[in-house]
Order: C-alpha cells, then structure tokens, then sequence
C-alpha cells in the first residue's frame, strides 16, 4: 500500500473516532439536561466555536453546558477575534430558520408593498403602542418596497382583552380594515370563528418573541422592537448580501 494512502486512511479513522466520541458526549449532554429538567428536552446538542462548551438549543433559545455536563451558562457570547462576532446570536438565527416553514404557513394579515423587494414578518399585539406607530407608517414601508405579513402575538396572553380583540380583528369580514381600526383605538364587536390566534402565539414563542413588535426577516433574523421604514429598510439590504 502507498504510504500516502496508508496515512490518509488513518487520518480518516481518527476524524471518525473523534466525530464518534463528541456525538457520544452530546447524547450525554442532552440526556443530562432531560434528566435535570424534565418538562424541557433540547432539540440539539453540539459543540460550541468554544473550546469545552456544548450549545443546547430549545426552539430557537440557546444556552452553554460546560463539557462534562456540570455547569450552565446563559448568555451572550462575543468572538473579538472575529469582528465582535455574537456566536449566541448565529446559533439562534440558525436555529430560527428550521422554524420559517412553520411561519410562512401561517395565514397572516397583510399591508406594504404589492411588488416586494422584502417580506417581513411582524408579530403584533393590537394595544401596543409602537405596533401602532409601526402600522400607521405603512405607506412608508411600502415605499421602500416592504411587505408586511402580520401575525398577531397577543403579548399578555391567551386570556388577555388583547387576544379577544386579535380573535375579533381575525373573524371580521374585512381583517385588514378591522386591524387598522383596531390599533386606531376603535370599539371590536365581539366575535368568534375558527381562528390561528393561538398558533400565532405560538410561533411566536418558539422563535424567540418575547414583546412586540417583532420584526423576523425571511432568513431567519429577529429584530425586537420598532424601526423607522428608512433603518428598517437599510438593514435589510445589508441582510441580503450576507
């Protein structure tokens, strides 16, 4: 046998039991951290860009675990080495792509752009001040060609007035008319139908909302919180070239 072959067949073997022995530690890992909290399975365990930390990833929510399954570390975590680079926030965009197919089926309400350069999703709560200010610049999104498809993200929860009100938006013959009143602060009439409200809700939680509005780009970007159609717009076309 050529000794080229030879060493190449052994770096191969190595990689393997190398690969091998860290999908072994991330089973342990993953069964560590069922066994400590039951209720809550990690969806994946890998390792880290850090040496000796796993990330565990639950929907799109990722903290660290310490190598030998002892130690948690929740947080944020910046490579300075690499433009500042924040590693936590790569493995939750990833993580939040698996979840896209679950968003774009959603049924949505939608404003903006007819011909879109961008689609953007927004999880909105009908009484929350800046989802207000947001929707009342519409025209301003459109004109920098940004569709906007709403789900509805009721922040207080499925037993809040603001979940009755996006049931009520959702069941009118008009939803589009009914939102924009809505957030204008107009009396809803009462209504119930079939509706996804709660798997709006949903969704949203397990891509990582937490308060609205909730900007999430068709990559898989969360961006919390309100931004003007110019800002807005700007950081998008950054997105687009990554």
């Amino acid at each position: 046998m050529h000794r080229w072959l030879s060493v190449l067949i052994s770096l191969s073997v190595i990689s393997l039991i190398a690969f091998a022995d860290s999908d072994e530690q991330a089973n342990k890992i993953k069964a560590k951290l069922t066994e400590s909290f039951p209720t809550h399975t990690p969806d994946s365990v890998s390792k880290s860009p850090v040496e000796g930390l796993y990330e565990a990833v639950y929907g799109t929510q990722v903290i660290y675990v310490t190598d030998d399954a002892r130690h948690i570390i929740q947080g944020v975590i910046i490579d300075l080495d690499d433009g500042k680079k924040d590693i936590t926030e790569v493995a939750s965009s990833r993580a939040r792509k698996k979840f896209m197919t679950k968003v774009n089926e959603q049924e949505s309400i939608s404003f903006g752009a007819e011909k879109p350069k961008h689609t953007i999703t927004v999880f909105t709560d009908i009484d929350c001040g800046y989802c207000r200010k947001l929707h009342n610049e519409m025209d301003q999104y459109a004109s920098y060609g940004i569709k906007v498809n709403y789900l509805l993200f009721p922040r207080n929860g499925l037993q809040s007035a603001s979940y009755s009100k996006s049931v009520s938006v959702w069941c009118s013959d008009d939803r589009e008319d009914a939102l924009t009143r809505a957030k204008n602060g107009a009396e809803m009439a009462p209504q119930n139908c079939d509706n996804p409200v709660a798997e709006h809700f949903n969704v949203g939680q397990q891509v990582g909302v937490t308060g609205t509005p909730a900007i999430l780009t068709a990559n898989g970007d969360l961006m919390p919180g309100y931004l003007p159609a110019k800002q807005l717009a700007q950081r998008l076309d950054e997105l687009a070239k990554k």
